[in-house]
């Protein structure tokens, strides 16, 4: 109920008490598409609906140290490589961006908005799932109308956050957390 879209990895089982590990693995994608998700468990029957949640990997119990290692080493890799993938479905087609890729997201006349370095995507949403979907790390929100890609920023001044030509403005109400967001950003790479 609580998750926030900030880990690295996440291990499941199959058999939890309350809810289905798949049950709670198509919730868990609702909030975070990203994080690599590992089943570990000895309902070997369920590895290929572990594809229907993006899982990276499942492993049998028990698990020998030889596949636990080499399961942690491909998960390392993807979370040093960082590269995430948005699938946005538009009127026109279902395409495929790198999270990198996209420069801001936002909100207009109900439509969503993804501004990306190869063109821009619209389809009818709302920001706040959107938002939900994007690396809480990487994007921040400078207004009520505005998801921005905190390694586009180009520039913050008089109120507007540059990226490329574009001049999103910064409400006050969200300054402090937008550049806060900023700062952790810069820090960390």
């Amino acid at each position: 109920e609580n998750y926030k879209a900030e880990y690295d990895v996440v291990f499941m089982d199959i058999d939890m008490p309350l809810m289905n590990g798949m049950e709670a693995a198509k919730k868990l994608r609702k909030v975070d598409g990203y994080v690599p998700l590992v089943f570990i468990t000895d309902l070997k029957q369920y590895a290929l609906k572990g594809y229907e949640v993006e899982a990276m990997d499942f492993l049998v119990k028990p698990v020998t140290y030889a596949a636990f290692s080499t399961m942690l080493d491909r998960v390392r890799r993807r979370v040093q490589q960082g590269e995430q993938t948005l699938l946005l479905t538009t009127a026109q087609g279902v395409f495929k961006t790198s999270v990198d890729d996209v420069l801001f997201v936002e909100m207009q006349n109900h439509y969503v908005n993804y501004h990306t370095t190869s063109g821009r995507f619209s389809f009818f949403g709302s920001l706040s799932e959107e938002e939900k979907r994007l690396p809480a790390k990487k994007f921040a929100r400078c207004n009520s109308g505005y998801i921005v890609n905190l390694a586009r920023v180009d520039k913050v001044q008089d109120g507007c956050v540059y990226i490329g030509g574009d001049c999103l403005p910064i409400s006050r109400s969200k300054k402090a957390s937008f550049m806060q967001s900023l700062f952790d950003f810069i820090g960390h790479n």
